[in-house]
């Protein structure tokens, strides 16, 4: 078996600029910079033959790039009893859009995404189950976190693999219309998926 999961993998930039805020809290088990990511949808434990169809849907995915900036923090779970602490995004409706496709994508190998509403985030630490801790400071003196943009022009199929020492991700496959262009075809290639994605009529003419 296999534990997979689709996301964005993290600019040097912005990891840069999330070291800055992992830190300052007791009791919070900061992830580290290889740990970095945006989920857009888990797949969870498959077996190794699946892989491979999954791999297939997925590079069916065509999109838009767009662009991709943090701004702002928050919390799952309460102030005094938090799970984990995390990044926002600043335009979520790309990513939405993208965790869609997917979704549709993977439930054509019979396989079952997270049925709670998308939210898309970078986790920077997690607690322990039952472990309290003050995060109401943390939260305000990082309320104004903020990254500039990067373009996403592919996303990334990892493996996981859970240890002592926390999880460590691998890069499967990763998926994107100018990963395959020539050079001279991205403009073209960026063109269709624009239309594609939004509706347009397009004309090369």
């Amino acid at each position: 078996m296999v534990r997979l999961f689709v996301g964005l993998e993290i600019p040097d930039t912005m990891r840069d600029a999330l070291s800055e805020v992992r830190g300052g809290v007791e009791g919070a088990h900061w992830q580290r910079d290889d740990q970095l990511h945006l989920t857009l949808a888990f797949i969870g434990e498959v077996p190794k033959k699946t892989v491979h169809e999954i791999e297939g849907e997925l590079s069916r995915i065509s999109f838009a790039p767009f662009e991709f900036a943090l701004k702002g923090v928050g919390l799952f779970g309460k102030p005094k009893q938090p799970k984990c602490l995390w990044a926002s995004v600043e335009d979520k409706a790309p990513l939405v859009h993208l965790h869609e496709k997917i979704g549709h994508a993977l439930a054509r190998v019979d396989v079952e995404v997270e049925r709670r509403k998308y939210k898309p985030h970078v986790t920077l630490a997690r607690f322990r189950r039952g472990a309290q801790a003050r995060v109401g400071d943390w939260l305000h003196y990082n309320e104004n976190l903020w990254t500039p943009g990067e373009m996403v022009q592919h996303f990334t199929l990892f493996s996981s693999q859970l240890t002592h020492d926390g999880s460590y991700y691998t890069v499967e496959s990763r998926f994107g219309r100018l990963l395959e262009a020539e050079p001279e075809a991205d403009d073209m290639a960026m063109a269709y998926d624009m239309a594609s994605d939004y509706g347009w009529t397009f004309n090369p003419a």
